[in-house]
């Protein structure tokens, strides 16, 4: 696949870190994807039509993180309820994709320990199946420390 000049090789029951400040880059790795036949789930900082906007990602569905209530959102406060949905999308789509945005933002609501336990789980769900997690991040949000443990069992694309 490719990102502006960049070819980046993408392997099935992988996650990637995406460093860039905003999401273009992991949307157009995501709407490939989407147009190899992956369904594609977003889960993002961002309202989905935004989303769509920005990257031109026609998502199968969406997860919007955010206080506000509604029927595809999710407060950044429930962990659980975020994995629960992103791992009820995978059981019906293996081959699925799943495009995190907001981790920073989940970041203001948690501890760090129990975000990051949240995304090895999804992680884990990723590896066992045949589906691909690009999770967006500006390195720059992030204490090193947080970040190294993000990239023990990520591919980075810089």
């Amino acid at each position: 696949m490719n990102i502006g000049h960049q070819s980046v090789m993408m392997d099935r029951g992988r996650t990637y870190l995406v460093y860039e400040k905003r999401m273009e880059r992991t949307g157009h790795l995501a709407r490939q994807l989407g147009e190899m036949g992956s369904r594609v789930l977003t889960a993002t900082r961002l309202h989905p039509s935004l989303v769509a906007e920005r990257t031109g990602l026609d998502a199968d569905e969406s997860i919007w993180l955010s206080e506000r209530a509604g029927a595809g959102n999710v407060p950044p406060d429930q962990l659980n309820r975020l994995f629960q949905r992103i791992s009820a999308f995978l059981s019906e789509n293996p081959d699925g994709t799943v495009m995190l945005e907001g981790v920073e933002y989940i970041l203001q609501y948690n501890d760090v320990k129990k975000v990051l336990a949240t995304v090895e789980r999804v992680n884990d769900v990723i590896m066992s199946s045949q589906a691909v997690l690009i999770i967006s991040i500006d390195p720059m949000t992030l204490d090193p420390r947080t970040l190294a443990y993000l990239r023990r069992w990520a591919e980075i694309i810089e």
